[in-house]
């Protein structure tokens, strides 16, 4: 299974990319802690670009890959009812971890501040939505950990950009290291119709990710209020926040013009954070991780039924390690355009 998965994401890499001028959707996700607590530590930064496809006709390379990571969509316990298929093809994304003190060039403490890394990946994403009222994910991420990830170049355009002080990283900073995460996910989708063009539905979640860069297991809930909600799933986020997917589904009875506020929270059981617990192939630094995390999310989004999306909202993290010294609280915004 694993080696099928890396060879249809070595497909999609190399074959998908002259099809991209007729994909289905493109979609940018861009997350920062200035959006949110303005703090620039811990989760300071990330960006995630990818295309998805759902008509496989016009797309064969997209349904052959399809066919080959959505073998990782568990089937059992499944509700009744049509089914529609997307793949979520992910060229690049990127995340950054900071310590406090950013600038600073004084000393940092050893198993109090965490590590300097990044973590560049690309990846595929299977989706599927039975009913209209159940959607599952399988997703795949390959990528690196530490220098080779370009954490820190990333960080210093930002801030030249800005106007502001170049973050001073030394040597307290993770090793490289090839890194691999493959996540399942499902949801379920309750509404209720209130009239006028307006509902609000309940979306529980369950998950589990795997691999040598985050493992733990995660459940969630999100209420949602606003009109044509059977169009999307929520917010696509960049893990290991709550993630719905880029999964469209449009409904040619609904406003063509749809929106909605949302809010929801996610709990998660930590056993591997490598941005926390160090290198696993080799010794690094490595602060005292927490086994339980949660993130609350609120925020709004608007989408077309011809698939453009726009959304925003704001994640407060709760205390991932020991020492922190605060919450992280940051912003992110969601934009779709679809061909």
């Amino acid at each position: 299974m694993f080696s099928r998965v890396i060879f249809a994401l070595l497909t999609l890499l190399v074959a998908g990319a002259p099809s991209v001028a007729s994909a289905q959707r493109f979609t940018l996700i861009g997350e920062n802690d200035a959006l949110g607590n303005g703090r620039d530590r811990d989760y300071t930064q990330g960006f995630r670009f990818s295309v998805t496809f759902d008509d496989f006709t016009k797309h064969p390379t997209a349904g052959r890959v399809y066919d080959v990571v959505g073998m990782g969509i568990f089937t059992p316990f499944s509700i009744a009812g049509p089914v529609k298929k997307q793949l979520e093809w992910i060229p690049i994304g990127q995340s950054i971890f900071t310590p406090d003190r950013i600038s600073s060039r004084l000393p940092r403490i050893p198993g109090v501040e965490r590590p300097f890394a990044g973590w560049l990946y690309t990846g595929v994403s299977a989706m599927q939505e039975t009913g209209g009222r159940q959607l599952d994910t399988f997703e795949f991420l390959v990528g690196v950990v530490g220098p080779a990830a370009l954490g820190k170049e990333t960080q210093d355009a930002f801030h030249q950009l800005l106007g502001q002080g170049r973050p001073f990283v030394g040597n307290f900073r993770l090793k490289n290291e090839p890194g691999v995460v493959l996540s399942w996910d499902r949801k379920w989708k309750f509404g209720s119709d209130l009239g006028g063009g307006y509902g609000v539905d309940f979306i529980p979640s369950v998950g589990f990710s795997g691999g040598n860069v985050y493992t733990y297991g995660s459940v969630g809930g999100m209420l949602r209020f606003g009109s044509s909600l059977g169009s999307t799933w929520g917010p696509t986020r960049i893990r290991p926040s709550p993630s719905g997917g880029t999964f469209f589904s449009p409904d040619a009875m609904a406003s063509w013009l749809g929106w909605n506020i949302f809010a929801g929270v996610e709990a998660r059981a930590v056993a591997l954070n490598v941005f926390l617990d160090g290198n696993n192939f080799q010794n690094s630094l490595s602060v005292s991780r927490k086994t339980f995390v949660a993130d609350f999310i609120g925020g709004i989004e608007f989408y077309t039924q011809t698939g453009h999306r726009l959304a925003f909202s704001v994640t407060h993290r709760t205390k991932e390690y020991d020492t922190q010294p605060a919450a992280t609280t940051f912003g992110a915004f969601e934009a779709s355009y679809r061909f």
